[in-house]
């Protein structure tokens, strides 16, 4: 089990040291001022009860307010008789205003520090959680780790501010006014300690069910978060498919295991506060009984009873704040372990990490020889076998297969999206597992079928991987997608919002801004995968007049079902169960009659019939 202290909500408060200095100081500014607060009180009553034998006593006479204010302030003018009472409530305003002071302070500053935290730990969390690979995302669930980045990083401020006010103020504020107790009277204040091993074994017994019940409860709701993440990005399918009772009683299923969940949660927490709260009502009784009985035997004087009273209240208020607190923590704690689960993966823990003493990689001139490679997403169950091809500077090859025939794959391990299980990949003579990931995948363009956008503007969006693009670039990139017509259309033109997804624009219009974006980057190894499917005729002309120029005197690899789209490339490897089955031109492979003949005659039987109906 991972110790606290090698958390990082444990690490970054340490790094902001001089805010918990200050908190720390308001904190025992309080306690003091906790712990002198019923002194003054005690002298005034013992004062008035000493000096002022009948005191108290209710003579049955009436005085009228304006007389009671005129002779108050004649004697606090004329004589000295109530200065015990005008030195005592100064005091006590004294206390009370630093009181409200550290109190401000701390609370400034606890705030301050938990935003702190919070940032920084959403920080680390999104960093470390979007440079793992993409075998991790392949088994984990969306909505989860977005719960865990915005959800669960908000209940760390919890963690903090009750650790800290219970360790620098409600500790020493109790061990403070039992010192002083036993110090008063010994026997009576034994009637302040047997309540807090009652209390503590309460919170403890309470506290582990809250926790246990928060933690399933977090973990149910990131699957309620992942089912509703779904079903909001597949809306299209779900209508279509007319699957809107099934998604949502999903949702509600999981939905009434959380509230469950939930409500063992609230009662574990009810029986935390009410069990305190009864053994503290209780205990008031008692101390009350007993205090008036040791006045009885003269053993303590009214004052000192009152000193008891006000330091019983003070002794309580943390142990119920400490209640609260706990149920308070044990949601965080449930919270924390959740992000440093994520925390905690390493990257080399799923297969595909940078090498140590990897380099960046040179400008690459474009030569990529794939070498007997073996992989499966599964390792039983192998998608590519033994594939070998060598691709050279500036050819443009195209690989073709049925379906699942591992053609995308390829291309995946090319940038390292996963790693293969035998073979080598190089680029320039050199094995890629040499270079950064950065340097690597930042020198390979690729324009995918389902080009992703951002809910940004469309000039964002062509400089997603060139922020630093000067306007007169971004513009002569769209020119070059043919996308600056469509642009300038717009609202707003490249100042236009595109919405979540791009929701906006066609297909064939985010195909071109994606065409832009890789003719910005001048990278010299182009992936063009699926780059034309599903647009209509016009679009596609149009996407292939890009794709033209994106891959001009670059090294260019297609990965496609449509084969009237790849006619022109240099070379056509036909792929089947992830090995190379033929490879030729286009006019060559069609004269061998062999497997790309078949592909060719299937897809031009599928268009023929298309073209009758």
């Amino acid at each position: 089990m991972l110790k606290f202290k090698d958390t990082q909500l444990w690490k970054i408060s340490l790094q902001n040291w001089p805010m918990i200095v200050i908190i720390s100081l308001c904190l025992i500014g309080q306690t003091a001022m906790t712990l002198l607060m019923p002194w003054p009180m005690k002298h005034i009553i013992d004062h008035i009860i000493r000096e002022y034998p009948t005191a108290g006593v209710v003579t049955g006479s009436e005085q009228g307010l304006v007389h009671f204010v005129l002779m108050s302030a004649k004697t606090f003018i004329t004589g000295h008789e109530y200065d015990f009472l005008y030195k005592g409530i100064g005091a006590l305003c004294l206390i009370v205003f630093f009181n409200s002071l550290f109190l401000y302070i701390q609370s400034l500053y606890i705030a301050k520090m938990g935003q702190t935290i919070t940032l920084e730990v959403r920080r680390k969390l999104f960093s470390h959680l979007i440079n793992l690979p993409q075998s991790f995302f392949d088994k984990s669930k969306s909505g989860d780790l977005t719960n865990r980045i915005s959800k669960d990083t908000a209940e760390l401020h919890d963690i903090f501010e009750s650790f800290i006010v219970i360790a620098v103020n409600h500790v020493p504020t109790i061990i403070g006014i039992l010192i002083i107790a036993f110090t008063l009277d010994r026997i009576y204040a034994l009637t302040f300690v047997f309540v807090i091993p009652l209390i503590y074994t309460a919170t403890s017994y309470f506290v582990k069910r809250t926790k246990d019940s928060m933690r399933h409860q977090r973990r149910i709701e990131g699957n309620m978060a992942s089912t509703a993440q779904e079903a909001i990005y597949y809306h299209k399918a779900v209508i279509s498919h007319s699957m809107e009772d099934g998604v949502t009683e999903e949702l509600l299923s999981d939905g009434r295991r959380s509230a469950s969940r939930g409500e063992q949660s609230g009662k574990f927490q009810g029986l935390l506060s009410s069990s305190v709260e009864f053994i503290v009502s209780m205990t008031t009784a008692l101390v009350l009984f007993v205090g008036a009985l040791r006045i009885l035997h003269g053993c303590l004087t009214v004052g000192q009873l009152t000193v008891f009273l006000a330091y019983l209240k003070s002794l309580f208020n943390p142990i119920k704040q400490f209640s609260k607190f706990m149920g308070r923590v044990a949601k965080s704690v449930a919270s924390n372990e959740r992000i440093e689960e994520i925390l905690k993966i390493s990257v080399s823990s799923e297969g595909d990490s940078e090498a140590p003493d990897a380099m960046d990689a040179d400008r690459f001139k474009g030569h990529i020889q794939f070498t007997d490679i073996t992989f499966g997403y599964v390792p039983e169950q192998r998608i590519i076998n033994g594939f070998s091809l060598e691709v050279r500077p500036g050819q443009k090859v195209a690989l073709v297969g049925g379906s699942g025939s591992g053609k995308s794959t390829i291309v995946q391990l090319l940038l390292r999206l996963y790693e293969p299980g035998h073979g080598s990949i190089n680029i320039d003579g050199v094995d890629i597992k040499r270079f950064t990931f950065k340097s690597l995948r930042s020198q390979i363009s690729t324009v995918l079928q389902d080009s992703f956008m951002f809910d940004s503007t469309i000039k964002n969006n062509i400089a997603l991987m060139c922020n630093d693009a000067p306007e007169e670039k971004i513009i002569a990139a769209a020119k070059a997608a043919r996308a600056h017509d469509f642009i300038m259309e717009l609202p707003n033109g490249y100042e236009t919002s595109i919405g979540e997804g791009g929701s906006s624009l066609s297909g064939g219009q985010k195909r071109r801004i994606a065409i832009a974006r890789s003719i910005l980057c001048d990278a010299p190894i182009v992936i063009l995968d699926e780059p034309t499917t599903g647009l209509d005729a016009a679009s596609e002309k149009m996407v292939m007049e890009a794709l033209d120029i994106l891959s001009k005197n670059k090294t260019t690899i297609i990965v496609t079902h449509q084969l009237s789209t790849i006619i022109n490339s240099d070379r056509i490897v036909v792929i089947d169960k992830g090995r190379v089955v033929e490879e030729g031109d286009h006019g060559t492979l069609l004269q061998k009659r062999g497997s790309y003949w078949r592909l060719w005659q299937d897809q031009k039987g599928v268009e023929s019939n298309s073209s009758r109906r």
